[in-house]
C-alpha cells in the first residue's frame, strides 16, 4: 500500500487472530507486551510479540481482504512492561475518524 512509504521501517504487521481483550500475564526476556488503544472504538487490545533488536514504531493489523487495515503507533514509555500504542489510522470502520 502507498501509506507503507511514509513509515519508518519498524512495523509489525499483524493479524486479527494475533489479538487478545484482556492483558496477557507479563513480558518475558523474549516477548515484549503491546497495548493497543482504540478511544474512538471503546475498548483496547494487546498483542504479545517477539522481542528483536527494535521495538516496532507501529503495529498494522491487516484484514484478510487485504483491503483495510488498522494503524497503532507507539505513543508513550511502557508501564509494568506493557507498550503503549495509539490509534492513529482506521480505513475499517466507515465513519470512524482518527487525528494523528
Amino acid at each position: 500500500m502507498s501509506r507503507e512509504a511514509g513509515r519508518p521501517h519498524v512495523t509489525m504487521r499483524i493479524r486479527p487472530s494475533d489479538l487478545c481483550r484482556t492483558p496477557p500475564v507479563g513480558a518475558t526476556e523474549n516477548h515484549f507486551i503491546a497495548q493497543l488503544g482504540s478511544v474512538g472504538l471503546g475498548s483496547s487490545s494487546y498483542v504479545v510479540a517477539p522481542r528483536e533488536s527494535q521495538t516496532p514504531e507501529w503495529i498494522v493489523l491487516d484484514y484478510a481482504t487485504g483491503e483495510h487495515e488498522r494503524v497503532w503507533r507507539r505513543s508513550r514509555k511502557h508501564t509494568g512492561g506493557v507498550l503503549a500504542y495509539r490509534l492513529v489510522e482506521d480505513d475499517s470502520s466507515s465513519g470512524y475518524v482518527s487525528v494523528a
